[in-house]
């Protein structure tokens, strides 16, 4: 059961490398992509369709990292041991869960604190996945 619980901790940390993408991917897209000449329209479309690929996706592999984090957690906690940082990381990652919900059913605009404490939660469970992996 070790193993199974570490196969879905390993899919959890590369759901959320995949998620964490959507912002990179946006910010690089703004500051550098939008920015280039019109010869470069290849690289552009290529960037975007990337790009696309991976907003389409954001929603569901968040499902599925936040599910296989959570049965990370419940497979650690019955048959190897529990640990704080996986506690704090599967909460921070429900935060975000329901930080998401709220912002496609309820409150749609981006600019919203719903949305910028969604990131800053995002970029705090990094360092807490690190953490957690390495201890």
């Amino acid at each position: 059961m070790r193993e199974l619980a570490g196969l879905f901790g390993w899919i959890t940390v590369w759901g959320f490398c995949f998620e964490v993408l959507n912002y990179f991917i946006k910010f690089i897209n703004k500051k550098y992509i939008s920015k280039l000449p019109k010869e470069k329209k290849k690289l552009v479309d290529l960037y975007r369709t990337v790009m696309k690929f991976i907003i389409k996706f954001h929603k569901p592999v968040g499902i599925i990292t936040v599910a296989a984090a959570i049965t990370h957690l419940i497979l650690m906690a019955v048959f190897v041991r529990i640990s704080i940082s996986g506690i704090i990381g599967v909460s921070l990652m429900l935060s975000l869960l329901a930080l998401g919900l709220y912002g496609v059913f309820i409150n749609k605009n981006r600019n919203g604190k719903w949305f910028k404490l969604h990131r800053a939660i995002a970029f705090v469970l990094i360092v807490i996945i690190i953490i957690h992996v390495a201890g």
